[in-house]
């Protein structure tokens, strides 16, 4: 007869703690180019730590709705109102037009621009008194949200709202870390 085993697992996986590692990551390899005056691929960093920024965010405040209103949370509503009904809920400034809640529309709107690519159609002519960069001309608009200073804005806007949120909703850093254990038995006749 084979061997049986019993085993019990128990985990609580919060994903807003990866996309952050990866957000922050990105972040300080941008920085480290920076340094290093070394402009290959930093733009392409750029986008991936923004993007991994944007879905850090939408994690933790599904984390917070989840922590606040348990199984009646709708995590799959628009970011805005999920923020909107936290903000009411938990007595938090909400405010679109300022930090940090400016940078997280940002941060979504430029998520959403890359979730759902389209072509951006140009067609254009002028007379300038000047020879203009023509290369400039190639560059989308949402590319200028793309800069070393927004990074540093969404780390500094999206630890921000984290911590309000935590604050008032009365959470302690330690309960957002992911943890677990297992056992394991064998069970013999």
């Amino acid at each position: 007869m084979a061997e049986k085993f019993k085993v019990h697992i128990e985990a609580e996986r919060f994903i807003h703690n990866e996309l952050g590692s990866v957000a922050f990551h990105l972040m300080q390899l941008v920085h480290t180019k920076i340094a290093e005056d070394d402009k290959e691929g930093i733009g392409l960093l750029m986008i991936a730590c923004l993007t991994f920024f944007a879905f850090e965010v939408e994690a933790q405040v599904n984390f917070v709705g989840w922590k606040v209103f348990g199984d009646d949370w709708k995590e799959r509503e628009k970011l805005e109102r999920k923020i909107n009904i936290l903000c009411a809920k938990l007595a938090m400034k909400n405010d679109w037009t300022e930090r940090p809640l400016e940078t997280i529309k940002r941060l979504k709107d430029l998520r959403d621009t890359l979730a759902h690519g389209k072509p951006e159609i140009v067609d254009e002519q002028k007379v300038v008194d000047v020879e203009p960069e023509v290369w400039d001309a190639l560059e989308s608009q949402w590319l200028e949200t793309v800069t070393p200073e927004f990074v540093d804005q969404s780390n500094e806007d999206t630890k921000a709202l984290w911590h309000t949120m935590l604050k008032c909703a009365g959470i302690g850093v330690h309960e957002t870390l992911t943890g677990g254990g297992h056992s394991l038995s064998k069970i013999t006749h």
